[in-house]
């Protein structure tokens, strides 16, 4: 309807009189973009939260869908940092979602329903005895010991990663021995430290009330590292690596990140992320040396990342080095089988993505990106090719565990390691959605086949470790104050115990062998002294309360007296070990997976955006209790 026109000084009665006008009523049918809807989702999703949060509330807001709006982080278990709580001012201690410990108190509060505070790591020499121990006199050890435990360090050092050549550091101990002022400080602290190392791997049982083995030789080759080197050199590189190592047999994880994130800047300051010109080092064997001490350095860096669950110190893109290389030298001796390092190197960077990828909060340039199921996916494809790409010599022969190398085991537990890690949040939401409908006494959720295999996955590799650790104890392989054996076994243990809370009856008692073997090791390590497991049983121990809140058929860790049914050994076999290769996550079902253009993940990301965060915390402790608390006299 067309409005005569009017003046201006009527405009006020024209509008009182607007009322009476009616319009015809017409439906109109737009398009409208995908993105635009998810964008409004996501909008609303937002307003309810900031509704439902009351004023001043310090907890997290829920994480909502990144799908339209790359500039949101990616989701991981909780949006926000997760922080311990410590009677320090201005000190909160960032716990990484990707460790084993972290993963530890998630799993207890996904079954208990509850805030469970993490546990705080208590175990560990404390600064000022390190410190203390540096001041004090330490008598050199005589000769003969002196040899003995450098050839123990070498074995079990530089056996698994290149840290030092095997010719030059037997002739300093020769020339030290000789004549203490004949080899510079460097020189005489990377003895000290491989003397620190030596006598770790030498001893079975610590002695309550004493140091840790190799403490007071630790602490004087730490010494040398209070002035930042100027002008690094091979042998500051080599010190910091050693210290590395030893600082993660005493449980002091921080402490080992920052040596190997320091050896690393050391290396590129002197470029060795780089090829150097043959006419400017013709030598060959320094020439491999200078690479494979980069690459140490490098897997190093990456490892204690992904342990902790924190950044890397160097970036892929900016390494143009060759890799480890066979040589036909005299000096070839001190060089062990270079495809060995390349799969160590290759696994490395395969860890550092599945951390950067997976647990590192950022943004992602595409919706497809930021759901968690395609990077999972991507992780697990790259781990599969490691797998496929494996050479001969370096895979398992089933039935002669007792012959396997050390370097072998280790590199699989490494590879095991990195696809729990890579799949554990999805067998863990799997759990909590199962956990919720037990506690509501409603039919269990129906899971999108992907999930379920890769949860599968995730236990598999679980099983193989424990295997592989189960072996090893009993032929005597497995070294008693070995770090990363009791990381390993702790890791996957925690696995099984959740793959073996959600199967079914019929196979409810399948791991529980396992498990029970398990948890019988890592008490006996606990007894004999060795920190990292002292503080992993404490975790299996708060795991157990935990499952008391689950309803009684649920429950592993009942009373004495409930009978468990006998575990399916063949199906358990043939589960832990399904390929030749001796890998257990590949196999007709995942590999049919991983060709997917795309997962039915959508339900994980769905529980990340709606979860509000936890909360979690340290509980209250002073620095006094950490003193109380931690291995040797203060």
């Amino acid at each position: 309807m067309q409005l005569p026109e009017v003046p201006f000084k009527e405009g006020k009665m024209l509008r009182r009189k607007s009322s009476e006008c009616t319009y015809p009523q017409r439906t109109r049918l737009i398009k409208v973009d995908q993105d635009y809807l998810e964008k409004l989702v996501q909008e609303n999703r937002q307003l309810r939260s900031s509704q439902g949060t009351p004023h001043g509330n310090h907890e997290t807001p829920p994480a909502m869908s990144p799908a339209s709006d790359s500039s949101l982080p990616g989701p991981s278990i909780e949006q926000a940092p997760w922080f311990q709580k410590f009677n320090i001012p201005h000190t909160p201690i960032l716990i990484g979602e990707a460790s084993d410990a972290g993963f530890a108190t998630r799993f207890r509060q996904s079954i208990s329903g509850t805030q469970h505070n993490h546990l705080p790591r208590l175990n560990y020499p404390s600064d000022d005895r390190l410190l203390a121990l540096s001041e004090e006199e330490c008598p050199w050890p005589t000769a003969s010991k002196a040899r003995t435990l450098v050839n123990v360090a070498l074995r079990y050092a530089s056996g698994q990663y290149h840290i030092v050549r095997r010719s030059q550091i037997l002739r300093s101990l020769e020339e030290t021995l000789q004549n203490p002022n004949a080899t510079s400080s460097l020189v005489r602290s990377k003895l000290w430290a491989l003397f620190a190392i030596g006598e770790l791997y030498s001893v079975r049982v610590v002695n309550k009330g004493s140091d840790y083995p190799g403490m007071s030789y630790f602490a004087k080759a730490t010494k040398a590292v209070y002035i930042v080197c100027e002008r690094p050199q091979f042998d500051s590189i080599e010190l910091r690596l050693l210290l590395a190592f030893y600082s993660l047999s005493i449980n002091r994880r921080h402490a080992a990140y920052a040596f190997a994130g320091s050896s690393v800047r050391h290396a590129v300051v002197i470029g060795l992320h780089l090829n150097v010109p043959d006419s400017q080092l013709s030598d060959a064997a320094v020439r491999e040396h200078r690479n494979r001490l980069w690459w140490t350095a490098y897997i190093f860096d990456r490892m204690c990342a992904l342990n902790l669950g924190n950044p890397v110190a160097v970036q892929d893109d900016v390494i143009d080095v060759n890799l480890p290389s066979k040589l036909d030298l005299a000096e070839a001796a001190d060089f062990a089988d270079a495809d060995y390092y390349i799969a160590r190197i290759r696994l490395a960077q395969l860890s550092g993505r599945i951390v950067q990828s997976i647990y590192v909060r950022k943004s992602h340039p595409s919706p497809h990106e930021a759901m968690l199921a395609q990077r999972v996916q991507v992780c697990l494809k790259d781990l599969h090719e490691w797998g496929e790409n494996l050479p001969a010599h370096l895979r398992l022969e089933h039935g002669d565990a007792a012959s396997l190398k050390s370097t072998t085991v280790s590199l699989h537990l490494s590879f095991n390691q990195c696809v729990i890690v890579a799949t554990r949040l999805i067998l863990l939401h799997i759990l909590r959605a199962r956990v919720t409908s037990w506690r509501k006494s409603v039919p269990e959720p129906q899971f999108p086949h992907s999930a379920v295999t890769l949860a599968e996955a995730c236990s598999r590799c679980a099983r193989h470790s424990v295997r592989l650790l189960t072996d090893g104890w009993v032929d005597g392989s497995f070294p008693m104050l070995d770090c990363f054996y009791a990381q390993y076994l702790f890791s996957a243990t925690t696995i099984l115990t959740i793959s073996n809370l959600m199967i079914s009856n019929e196979r409810r008692g399948e791991d529980i062998e396992q498990i029970d073997a398990a948890l019988d090791i890592l008490s006996q390590l606990r007894s004999s002294g060795q920190l990292s497991a002292k503080e992993f049983c404490q975790h299996f121990e708060a795991i157990k309360l935990a499952t008391n809140d689950l309803p009684e058929e649920r429950r592993i860790f009942g009373a004495p007296d409930v009978q468990q049914p006998a575990p399916a050994r063949a199906d358990a076999n043939q589960d832990a070990a399904p390929d030749p290769s001796g890998l257990s996550m590949p196999g007709p079902t995942l590999q049919e997976l991983l060709i997917q253009p795309s997962l039915d993940l959508q339900f994980i990301d769905d529980t990340l955006y709606q979860d509000v965060s936890q909360g979690l915390y340290w509980s209250n402790f002073t620095p006094d209790h950490v003193a109380e608390d931690s291995w040797g006299p203060v």
